[in-house]
C-alpha cells in the first residue's frame, strides 16, 4: 500500500490482460504474415497489397533522387557543353524538359539500388534455392560491367564520334548543337554500351541455368564477328583505328562471353551429381 492508500499496479500490461506471447511472425498480418510461413502461398490480394507496398517504397526513392539529381543537373550540362562546345535551346520548352529529363536520368540512376532490391524482395520468393544463390553472385559482377560500359561509352567512343560528326560540317562551320538533341544523342550513344558490357554475365548465367549452350555460341563466333564490324563501320570513322577501337571490345566481349558461358555450363554439370536442384525448368 502506498502513503495515499492505493494499491500500486506494477509497470507494464494493463491489469487483466495476459502477456503477448505470440512470435514476431504470428503478430504480422496480410502478404507479411504469409512471407513467414514456409511452404505458404500467398493469394492474389496479398500479392497486389505487396506489389503496391514495393511500388510505393520505389516512387519514394525515384522522389528522393529526382531532387538530388534537380540540384546536379547544372553541373552535368556544364561537363556536356565542355565536350560538345556552345549548346542553345530553339523551343520556349526545350530547355526546361531538357533540364528535367537530365535531373530523371540522375534519380534513376541514384534510386537504382533501392528500386533493384525492392524488384528483388518481390520476386525472389518464387524463386528455387539455386536461382536465388546465382543471382546474388551475378548481380555485383553486371553492376560493375554496366558501370564499366557506360565509362567506355563515354570516354571512348563518345569523342571519336563527337570528332567525326563535327568535322564532316566543314571547317567554316561554327557549331550550335540544340540540347535536347544533344541530350537525346549522347544517352543513345553510352547507353548501349553498358547493356553490351552485360553480355559475360548473361552468357555465365545462361550457361549455369543450361539456356545456352557454350558449342552454340562457338559455332556463331563467325557472324558475331562480322556483326561488330558492321556496328563499328556505321557508328565509327571510316577508319581502320577507328574501326578496330570499337569493333574490339565487342569481339573481346563475344569471347569473354563465351568462356564465360563454358563456366557455368560446368558448375552445372559439378553441381548436378551432388544432389543439387535441377537447373533445367
Amino acid at each position: 500500500m502506498g502513503a495515499s492508500g492505493r494499491r500500486m499496479v506494477p509497470q507494464g500490461n494493463p491489469v487483466g490482460t495476459r502477456p503477448d506471447a505470440r512470435t514476431p511472425a504470428e503478430r504480422l498480418s496480410g502478404w507479411r504474415a504469409r512471407r513467414q510461413q514456409p511452404g505458404a502461398e500467398m493469394t492474389l490480394t496479398e500479392h497486389l497489397e505487396e506489389l503496391r507496398y514495393r511500388l510505393l517504397i520505389s516512387i519514394a526513392a525515384l522522389a528522393a533522387g529526382l531532387t538530388g539529381g534537380w540540384r546536379l543537373t547544372p553541373h552535368v550540362i556544364d561537363l556536356l557543353e565542355r565536350s560538345a562546345g556552345r549548346l542553345v535551346v530553339v523551343t520556349p520548352a526545350e530547355g526546361f524538359f531538357t533540364y528535367l529529363k537530365i535531373a530523371f536520368v540522375i534519380g534513376l540512376a541514384m534510386a537504382s539500388p533501392v528500386i533493384v532490391a525492392q524488384v528483388w524482395l518481390f520476386v525472389a520468393p518464387a524463386l528455387y534455392p539455386h536461382e536465388v544463390s546465382l543471382a546474388a553472385r551475378i548481380a555485383p559482377v553486371a553492376g560493375v560491367l554496366f558501370a564499366l560500359g557506360l565509362v567506355f561509352g563515354g570516354a571512348i567512343i563518345y569523342p571519336v564520334a563527337m570528332r567525326f560528326l563535327i568535322g564532316q560540317a566543314g571547317q567554316g562551320v561554327t557549331p550550335a548543337l540544340s540540347v535536347s538533341r544533344f541530350v537525346s544523342f549522347f544517352t543513345g550513344l553510352v547507353l548501349p554500351f553498358g547493356l553490351v558490357f552485360e553480355m559475360p554475365a548473361a552468357a555465365y548465367g545462361a550457361g549455369r541455368l543450361g539456356i545456352v549452350e557454350p558449342a552454340r555460341l562457338s559455332r556463331l563466333r563467325r557472324w558475331a564477328i562480322l556483326l561488330a564490324f558492321i556496328v563499328a563501320a556505321v557508328l565509327t570513322p571510316p577508319d581502320v583505328i577507328s574501326q578496330l577501337l570499337m569493333a574490339g571490345p565487342l569481339v573481346v566481349l563475344y569471347e569473354v562471353s563465351v568462356v564465360a558461358a563454358a563456366w557455368g555450363a560446368r558448375v552445372r554439370r559439378a553441381a548436378r551429381p551432388a544432389g543439387a536442384v535441377s537447373d533445367a525448368r
